[in-house]
């Protein structure tokens, strides 16, 4: 009976993982972040429907939200803030009134981060040297710009979420590089420095 429980359980957490790595929308209705980030996109919708002062209301919403990380983490370069800094100047740019039409990137963008996870921004400043470990290479853009977000990546770290439950964590948004077979060693390993499960550096070092 122990035999068939253990089996059972197996089964369970296996099916589990399936389902996160599979998933196709991340409707995630019990995080804050997830809402401040769907709020902002519908602001930003209609600010291109012809209502500019709902853009100043999605940056307003943006500044809360570096305010809230950057006391939650202590530090600029932690990753979440890192973010949400990135993403406030892109929306300063664009209310430029010569620019304003350029607001459809981040629109679009934002939908597809509340939608199905595909967060463009965080997969971006990855790519900035202190954010990675690895060289760049053609395998790490292909992980970083086409791979799935897969939630099951944070699995007994979930403190590390930054944004929308995690989906804007480079773990979750960059895959992870393939071992080889025989050694169990990633190929073109950078130097003997503390990485992350995906291979770039954790922001922030340490979880509060």
């Amino acid at each position: 009976m122990i035999v068939w429980q253990q089996v059972d359980n197996a089964s369970a957490m296996k099916s589990e993982m399936t389902e996160k790595h599979d998933r196709l929308f991340f409707i995630l209705l019990g995080d804050w972040t997830w809402w401040a980030w769907t709020l902002t996109a519908i602001l930003l919708a209609i600010g291109l429907r012809g209502h500019p002062v709902t853009f100043v209301a999605a940056m307003g919403i943006t500044g809360f939200q570096v305010i809230v990380m950057l006391i939650r983490e202590k530090s600029v370069s932690a990753f979440p803030v890192q973010l949400r800094i990135a993403y406030l100047m892109l929306l300063g740019i664009c209310f430029v009134p010569q620019m304003r039409w350029l607001y459809w990137l981040p629109t679009v963008g934002t939908f597809a981060l509340v939608i199905f996870g595909y967060c463009l921004m965080a997969r971006m400043l990855s790519l900035l040297p202190w954010n990675r470990q690895e060289a760049l290479s053609a395998d790490l853009l292909l992980r970083t710009f086409v791979s799935r977000p897969d939630l099951s990546r944070l699995a007994g770290n979930r403190q590390t979420a930054g944004c929308a439950g995690g989906l804007c964590t480079i773990d979750v948004q960059v895959g992870r590089r393939k071992h080889n077979a025989k050694s169990g060693a990633a190929p073109n390993s950078g130097p003997a420095t503390p990485v992350n499960p995906s291979g770039v550096k954790e922001w922030p070092p340490s979880v509060n």
